[in-house]
């Protein structure tokens, strides 16, 4: 949407931020097929945020890198149909502790990792704890319940990672939190990699994201001043009612999370990529101090 008169930016408030986040796990829920269908590739984006992963353990980045030999704990935020997974096996990472979470369990039905590797998952719905203020303490109970008895090391990630999920996230407060709890979930040393949809950016995309959104908010019978500044609501395959709540970020947004992050981490990489314009997503990668 629109920043107000004075120029600020706006947000929706706690009842809307739920009432999005119900709406988006009904769309997950009713759509997992055909979403997954859609989903099926890595990005390209995530070649260079395991590069960076790499270096971070002092090894070369390139196929023979030894950290694709060694044991790794990988924490998968919103992992949908684990195709972050198999983009990690088919990098040549052999040795993996993984723990992926989500709400929307049809997205995993049929999915196979690999069978060499620990993997657990969990439902959880993960906009709800953010909210709730209790995300922090959700994860890295869950490391510790996935990996407190499978090795003798720390419970913590080596890798965290939130991919096409930010833009699900409604409120600045419940974003920066996200970024929060994954660090906190993570070693130190480790990494933490992020990616921010920028749909607005593209002139295409953003048309349709305002025509969408209109539509939607006239079937939901939601004024529009409830929604906060960058906020839309996205249709799917013209089906009708498939709504889900997305947010579009832009530089300022990402550079104001990242100034609140404290000395929490420090970032390592910030770069753009994917899609047909090579630049709809912004990638962070951060590493944990």
């Amino acid at each position: 949407m629109q920043l107000q008169e004075d120029g600020t930016s706006r947000d929706m408030g706690i009842d809307v931020a739920r009432r999005m986040n119900a709406l988006n796990a009904r769309f997950y829920r009713e759509n997992a097929a055909s979403f997954s269908q859609t989903r099926r590739s890595g990005w390209p984006g995530w070649e260079r945020c395991l590069a960076e992963f790499e270096r971070g353990d002092g090894t070369a980045a390139d196929s023979h890198s030894a950290v694709r030999d060694t044991a790794c704990h990988v924490l998968d935020l919103a992992c949908g149909n684990l195709r972050f997974a198999r983009f990690l096996a088919d990098a040549g990472l052999k040795s993996v502790f993984y723990l992926g979470m989500d709400d929307c369990p049809e997205l995993a039905e049929g999915a196979s990792p690999p069978d060499a590797w620990d993997v657990s998952l969990r439902r959880l719905d993960i906009v709800s704890a953010l909210l709730a203020g209790g995300l922090r303490e959700e994860l890295c109970a869950a490391t510790a319940r996935a990996w407190g008895g499978a090795t003798s090391g720390p419970t913590a990630a080596d890798l965290a990672v939130a991919f096409g999920f930010l833009h699900h996230v409604p409120t600045h407060a419940a974003r920066l939190a996200l970024l929060r709890a994954m660090l906190a979930a993570t070693r130190p040393g480790g990494t933490c990699c992020v990616s921010f949809w920028k749909f607005m950016s593209d002139e295409r995309l953003a048309a349709k994201a305002s025509a969408t959104t209109r539509e939607a908010l006239a079937e939901l019978g939601m004024p529009g001043d409830e929604l906060g500044t960058g906020d839309y609501l996205l249709g799917w395959q013209d089906v009708p009612g498939a709504w889900r709540y997305c947010h579009s970020f832009d530089d300022a947004e990402v550079d104001g999370l990242l100034a609140c992050l404290g000395g929490a981490a420090r970032p390592v990489a910030r770069f753009c990529s994917d899609g047909r314009s090579g630049d709809l997503n912004a990638y962070v990668v951060l590493r944990r101090l």
